[in-house]
């Protein structure tokens, strides 16, 4: 065998490992993404635990939080502000998720999970009626997304009530 030879073997090994180091770098960064969602995920209940055992713990945080949306009007200054601190603080959570969504780094499933207490948040916190007030915090893109949240849910409302049959 010639030197020419061993350097055409040589040339055809080092394109076989090429090959293989890009398939192993290409795992390796599938692998990592895979980590970094599910890291990202359970970063977002570490998150949200501790507000919820607060709620848990607190039986005013639990009555502010629960009667805030009927009873806004009636509440006192102070009381007004704790419950607008609290619709800011989740709103800002599912914020945080919204762009992590759409940056690809938590899953799909994840997303429509968390878009679900989004909407229902919306719909039991009555936020269409400060959205005005609260949207100036909010990045663009999310402030439509909560948009046409609170749009569809008032024709959703619109169309069932429209359809409720008259009590004789």
């Amino acid at each position: 065998m010639s030197l020419s030879d061993l350097a055409s073997i040589a040339i055809i090994v080092q394109g076989v490992f090429f090959i293989i180091s890009i398939f192993l770098v290409w795992y390796q960064l599938r692998e990592n993404t895979n980590l970094t969602r599910a890291a990202n995920t359970q970063k977002l209940v570490e998150i949200a635990t501790p507000f919820n055992f607060q709620l848990a713990q607190s039986r005013d945080l639990t009555k502010l939080w629960q009667q805030g949306p009927q009873h806004f009007n009636d509440m006192d200054e102070i009381d007004r502000e704790r419950y607008f601190s609290l619709l800011t603080w989740w709103l800002m959570l599912h914020e945080n998720i919204y762009h992590q969504w759409r940056k690809k780094l938590v899953e799909q499933d994840t997303y429509l999970s968390w878009t679900q207490d989004l909407e229902y948040f919306i719909q039991r916190q009555r936020i269409h009626q400060h959205w005005t007030t609260l949207q100036v915090f909010f990045e663009d893109s999310f402030a439509e997304h909560v948009m046409i949240i609170i749009e569809r849910q008032t024709k959703e409302t619109s169309i069932a009530t429209t359809n409720m049959p008259e009590c004789v």
